[in-house]
Formats: structure tokens, sequence, C-alpha cells
């Protein structure tokens, strides 16, 4: 048995072996993977998702046979009105299980049922990853990354530890010999820090990693190389400089140019590698240059209308968006009034439309309502914004602020008792007591007391507020005129 073929299967002590099941457990998945595609085409989603669950634990490295239908079954499953994991389920079903297996399948089985939760999708990579599944915990990782990129709302730490899964993958495929496998999930890893890149130019963790992840994928590729003459080696070094020179935030303007052509070329060449797509699109939005910008939506768009894969559309008018902000600051910047508002009237009718949009292709997803319910809550829509709001609270991370944007809406139709109830029961168990989301509960909240004439509660919430910030908005001015209306009517 030679390096590479080292499996774990029996219990080997080698670290970096793969999985792999025995011939017994193989024929035993392919029946349960045989059924689950009957039910499929039936459309018996429940079942179908969980026969392939059942065939995974025998073969868990089955990407093309159970991990890829098991997640179209899942999707379909959801769209028909497939119920989500409810608490039990959770408690049930650990996906930190001692046993990498059984971690690995109850992670799957949470995943067939909510196939858009990024903790199941991660929890499918990081055991299948601890299973050493190699082939499964590299295609749950791409689904991640994917999910990772449609989400403004995923972290930097996120980003990272996704970074890191795939380079893990890739040293083990390396100790293995298996250097094609290494590359590429390494390739991954690096789409992982650049995507986050783009977001946080200035993140010195993001930096850092980059640079070591880029200089092992350079090393290795530049390993197994097959070229030996000077020709090759030159060629070969100026792979590794382009390499180099794409992981760094700040380029001249000619080196990027270089850059740029080099890439597209590329992608002509293979329009079908995410990476490079991803790679020329991440050196396009490099300058905030709109004619390169416009170049990156074509592209996107190019490929959406190609392959039907959503996430490009995102893509591309998430850079739509993106212009239209800069321009907004433009003309805050330039003083010029007229301009400013013919930007923002611009910007917020094409973040509506986007949103709208997405809601309606995500009907489910609580951060995208969120984003929505503001835009509409700009634009004055109260009626439709409030609904929203109330939906996505179930989202822990925008709980808080869907309190404050509802009751100021509830402000803003003169529902002066709904804004009051809603601000305190949100301010009651809200930890941070000093924050902006804080001080802005607390000033409509005295807004809205100070509008139902109880006088005695406004002056007490507006002095909370002068504790926390002298300066905050009008709070001193309010305070002050509250305290002349009683004198007058003590007078």
């Amino acid at each position: 048995m030679t390096k590479k073929d080292k499996v774990v299967s029996d219990g080997a002590a080698d670290a970096n072996a793969r999985f792999v099941a025995s011939p017994e457990d193989q024929a035993k998945a392919k029946k349960w993977f045989d059924r689950a595609r009957e039910l499929g085409d039936k459309r018996q989603f429940e079942h179908a998702v969980e026969y392939y669950v059942n065939g995974l634990e025998f073969s868990p490295d089955s990407v093309e046979e159970a991990c890829k239908p098991l997640h179209g079954c899942a999707v379909a499953r959801r769209q028909y009105g497939g119920k989500k994991p409810g608490f039990k389920d959770t408690m049930k079903r650990s996906m930190n299980d001692k046993d990498a297996k059984s971690a690995f399948v109850n992670a799957l089985w949470l995943f067939g049922r909510d196939p858009d939760n990024a903790a199941y999708i991660e929890g499918v990579a990081k055991n299948a990853s601890r299973l050493r599944a190699e082939d499964a915990a590299t295609w749950a990782g791409g689904v991640l990354l994917r999910a990772y990129e449609s989400n403004a709302k995923v972290s930097g730490k996120q980003f990272l530890a996704l970074a890191k899964l795939f380079e893990e993958i890739g040293d083990r495929a390396a100790a293995r010999d298996e250097s094609k496998f290494a590359v590429e999930t390494w390739q991954m890893g690096v789409e992982s820090l650049n995507l986050w890149r783009r977001r946080s130019p200035k993140d010195r963790n993001t930096e850092n990693a980059l640079r070591d992840l880029s200089t092992k994928l350079t090393i290795l590729k530049g390993k197994y190389k097959d070229g030996d003459s000077f020709r090759d080696s030159i060629a070969d070094r100026a792979e590794q400089d382009d390499l180099r020179d794409q992981q760094r935030s700040v380029q001249t303007d000619d080196r990027v140019d270089q850059l740029i052509a080099k890439t597209e070329q590329e992608y002509r060449e293979d329009p079908d590698s995410p990476t490079t797509l991803n790679r020329l699109i991440d050196l396009l939005s490099r300058r905030d240059d709109e004619r390169d910008e416009l170049k990156a939506i074509e592209v996107l768009m190019a490929d959406y209308e190609r392959t039907g894969a959503y996430r490009r559309k995102h893509a591309a008018d998430d850079i739509r968006m993106r212009q239209l902000v800069r321009r907004v600051r433009a003309a805050k910047k330039a003083g010029n009034d007229e301009a400013l508002k013919e930007a923002q009237i611009a910007s917020l009718r094409l973040d509506l439309a986007i949103f709208k949009e997405r809601i309606d292709r995500y009907p489910t997803d609580n951060r995208i309502k969120f984003e929505y319910a503001v835009r509409l809550f700009n634009s004055g829509r109260y009626d439709e914004a409030i609904p929203l709001f109330q939906a996505a609270r179930a989202d822990p991370k925008n709980r808080t602020a869907c309190a404050l944007y509802m009751g100021r809406c509830f402000f803003k139709k003169g529902y002066h008792s709904q804004t009051i109830s809603t601000l305190e029961a949100e301010l009651t168990g809200y930890e941070f007591s000093d924050d902006d989301l804080a001080k802005g509960m607390l000033y409509w909240l005295g807004r809205s007391e100070e509008a139902s004439h109880q006088v005695e509660a406004a002056r007490k919430t507006y002095g909370k507020i002068l504790e926390l910030d002298y300066t905050y908005r009008d709070v001193r001015d309010r305070l002050d005129a509250l305290a002349s209306s009683d004198a007058g009517a003590d007078a």
C-alpha cells in the first residue's frame, strides 16, 4: 500500500489518510442512494433526504452520488413547505458529538431540513473534515463559501475559519502526495480570504493569512511543475509574481491592468472556473473605477445568464449599489444639495428593487427581510416595513435594530403607545446600555412619551440619554423645553 492509498476506515493511525468506505458499506450505501433517487423523482423530498442521509452514514465521501442530490432535494423540500428543525431536533442531533461520523450524520440531517442555514453547512464541512471524508468536506466548504459570499452579515472570523478549514484539507492532501487536490483546496482558501478582503481591505489578520496561504500555494505549484527548462522556470517565476501581486491590496494602475488582462484571458479559456471568475471580479472591483466595475457587472451577468447561478447577479447588484453609495458620498462632500438629493433617490430606488427581488427569491431569509425593511422605512413605506421588521426579529443579530425601527415606524404613524411598549420591552433585556442602539431606543421612547404628554417619563428618559451622551441629538433642547413648560404651568 502506497502513501497515497492509506485510508482511515480501519482506524489507521495516519492522521492524513482519507476515509474510504469498505466494499460492503459501499454496497449498502448504493441501495439507500438508489431508493433516494427514486423518491426524489417522485417529488417525495422528505423521504429522499432521509434516505440520502442514511446512505451517507455508510459512504460519507459520496459527493456526486449523494451530497449534491441531497442538497437539491433539501432545497426542493423547503420550497414545498418542509419544516425546519426545531429546538428538540438540534438538541437530539448534536453536531459536536465526540464521534466524528455521528456528528457528520447529525449535521447532514439538519442540513437536509434547512439547507440555507450556514451553521448546518459548517457542521457538515467541519465534521466531514474530522472524519477525513475529504471530498465531502471540500464540497460542503464550497457550499458554505457561496453562502458567505451572498450574505453581507458574515464576519471576518467566519471567513478566516473557512479558509483555515480549506488549508487543513490541503495540508493533508499534500502529505498524501495529492498535489492537484491540495492546490484546488488551497485556492478555495485564498478565494475565501479574498472575499473578506474586498469587504474589509484593512484587516491585517486577513492580509497575513492570505500571504501565508498564497506562499504555500505558490511553492506547491512550483514543486509539481512539469517543465524543467530555463524558459519554464522563468514562466513559473512570473506566475508566482502574478499570484503574489494579486493578493496585494495596493498596486500601481499599470500592474492592475496587466493582472486584469491576464486573468481575462484565463477566464476566456476556462469560463467554468469559479476561482478564475472570482479573481477577475476582485481585480475589476479593486480600484473603485466605474469602467472596471461596469466590466465586472457585464461578466457577472453573462455568467448568470449562462449558468443560472443567482449569486452572480447578487454580486453584480452589490457592485451597482456600491457605485450609487459612492455618488451619494461625493455629492455630500462637494456640498451639492441638488446632486445629493438626486443621488440618494437613485440609490434608494435601486436598493428597493434589488432587495425586493432577493426577498422574492429567498422568502425565509430574515437578514434580507431586515435589509428590505430598512429601505422601505427610508422611503416612508411604514405599513410595509413593520411586518417585515416583526418577522426579521427572529434573527438574533438584528433583533434590537428591528425593535428600534419598529418603534420609529409606530412613531411616524402616530401610534405612540405601541412605540413605548415596543422599545421598553427591548430595553429591558438589552445588555449594552450605552451603545448607539440603546441611545436610539431611549431617544424615540422619550419622543413618544413627550408626544403622549407623559412629561415626567419623558424627562427621565431624556435624562438617561444625557448621562450617556451629553451632546446626543437635540435631547438638551427637549429637556430644557419640558422644564420651561413646567415652569410656565407653575406660574
